[in-house]
């Protein structure tokens, strides 16, 4: 296992750095669309910010260290939600090798969840309307785990918002049913390595940071217009990914599609390497 991980970090190294832009890119895009979903968690929690009346109407070191603290859960819960996926791709990858139908599965995982991710890029540029699918998932059995999570948070922000618990905050808004997520965590699934799946998810949630650190100091409103043409290059960022898996999954049929000539992660069992 530690030798699969050593050779997942240096392929990483060498051969992942275009992806990780890629998702850095998808969380600067979509930081429009957290503070669009996620703004009024954002909102209440600066406001019960607690802070000294001389400073009134400044922002104090105290918020600046409260804000960063809060986006560095968020990024941390996507990372390791991320490795989690990856984990689990690695996982079937690494049963399905030993049975020998290694490529056949990894050509089916590839075509569906990239068609998924397509789908997902074309309702954006479509005219995604926000909080359209989360509304969906809210309503079925999966929504309940979510509103539970949410509750968690809400009864929570008192008593962690004006400490270091303010890191659990937004560990906690991780689980937050979210488009932006759903597609970087098939992808990372499909992937195979919890390393890139780490990786993957943490550039994203980098990439939201300066949207909502902004937000929750110096900005409160971002318009529906924005967040809609921010929708449209998120769209086309998807399609991308989803594009990509889709024709590393026909090539496991003998089935060539044309892929741009950049370096792309091949999945760690490709390599033997997975114990």
């Amino acid at each position: 296992m530690i030798s699969a991980v050593l050779v997942q970090l240096s392929e990483i190294g060498i051969t992942s750095g275009y992806g990780l832009v890629v998702f850095f890119l998808i969380g600067l895009l979509g930081g429009a669309h957290c503070i669009g979903m996620c703004g009024p968690l954002v909102a209440t929690y600066a406001e019960r910010l607690e802070t000294d009346d001389r400073w009134s109407g400044a922002l104090t070191l105290y918020e600046v260290r409260q804000h960063t603290l809060f986006n560095l859960g968020r990024t941390m819960s996507y990372a390791l939600i991320g490795a989690v996926f990856g984990t689990a791709g690695a996982l079937l990858y690494g049963t399905i090798g030993l049975a020998g139908i290694l490529g056949p599965v990894q050509g089916v995982v590839g075509i569906c969840i990239g068609v998924a991710i397509l789908g997902m890029g074309v309702t954006r540029v479509a005219g995604y309307q926000q909080g359209a699918v989360e509304g969906v998932i809210a309503d079925t059995g999966i929504g309940s785990v979510f509103a539970r999570t949410y509750t968690v948070i809400s009864t929570r922000i008192d008593r962690w918002v004006n400490g270091i618990g303010i890191v659990g905050l937004g560990a906690l808004h991780g689980l937050l049913p979210c488009m932006l997520l759903y597609p970087a965590f098939l992808y990372a699934f499909a992937q195979g390595s919890p390393v890139h799946g780490l990786l993957s998810l943490a550039a994203l949630g980098l990439g939201t940071i300066p949207s909502v650190f902004l937000y929750g100091t110096v900005i409160q409103t971002v318009s529906a217009r924005q967040r809609q043409v921010v929708h449209y290059g998120l769209g086309v960022l998807f399609i991308g990914l989803g594009y990509v898996l889709l024709a590393m999954g026909l090539m496991r049929f003998g089935v060539m599609l044309p892929l741009p000539d950049i370096p792309y992660y091949q999945p760690i069992a490709d390599s033997g390497a997975v114990a």
